[in-house]
Parts: C-alpha cells; structure tokens; sequence
C-alpha cells in the first residue's frame, strides 16, 4: 500500500478515536489497489454472480446488500487472513464491515451510474467522503 493510504488511514484513526476505524481505511485502499481499482473490484463481485448487486450501487434506487461470506469470497481467505494479521483485526470484523459499507461506498464513487475511468478521481472523491 502506498502513502496515500497509510496517510488516510491514520487521520481517520486520529479523527475518530477509534484505531480500528484507520485500519479499515487502510485495508479498503490496499484491496482498492491490489484488485485494479474499482471496475476491478466490482468485476471480481461480478464474476461469482453478484451482477444484479453491483449494478444496483452502481445505478439508480436502493442498494442491494452482500454478506460478509461474498467478501471473503471475492478476497480470499488468504488475504482477508493477511490482512487481518496485517491490521490486527479479526478477520469476520473485516468482512463484515467491508460488506456494510462496499455497497454505499460505491453508490457515492458512482454519481452518474457509470464507474469513473479515471481512478485518482475515484480515490480523492472517497478520501473526500471520509472528512463528511
């Protein structure tokens, strides 16, 4: 993961207090940058059969929830391991909480239904949702 995130990731921690809070935030931009940036990550979802999801926090009207079972899935057990040794959290309290908020996150980066091309904007749009 590179500065950005780590930056991110422990103003967050100062901000709310709350050490784990700045390590998800970290986790979020290193899954953010190991999976291709967000057309990546949503493929990945795609790709075990969770399209009409996506294509829900993509577009217009509610959202569609995913459990903490598809992230470790699309993630991987290794890595949802790694990261949980990584950022001293459990590993359910990552997919879980990943699996709360992706659905959201994604509505708010995708403003017009379409996944931005240009992924530096998809990032400073989501570190500007963080100071909300």
């Amino acid at each position: 993961m590179g500065l950005l995130g780590n930056i991110a990731g422990k103003v967050i921690g100062k901000m709310s207090g709350d050490k784990s809070q700045g390590a998800m935030v970290q986790a979020g931009i290193e899954l953010f940058h190991e999976y291709g940036g967000l057309q990546g990550i949503l493929d990945k979802f795609k790709a075990i059969g969770l399209s009409r999801e996506v294509d829900s926090w993509v577009g217009e009207g509610p959202n569609l929830p995913i459990t903490a079972k598809y992230i470790e899935q699309v993630v991987g057990k290794a890595k949802v391991k790694e990261t949980s040794e990584k950022f001293d959290i459990p590993g359910k309290v990552i997919c879980e909480k990943l699996a709360e908020y992706l659905p959201g996150v994604v509505d708010q980066l995708t403003p017009d239904g379409k996944v931005p091309k240009n992924q530096a904007s998809v990032m400073m749009h989501a570190l500007s949702m963080l100071r909300k």
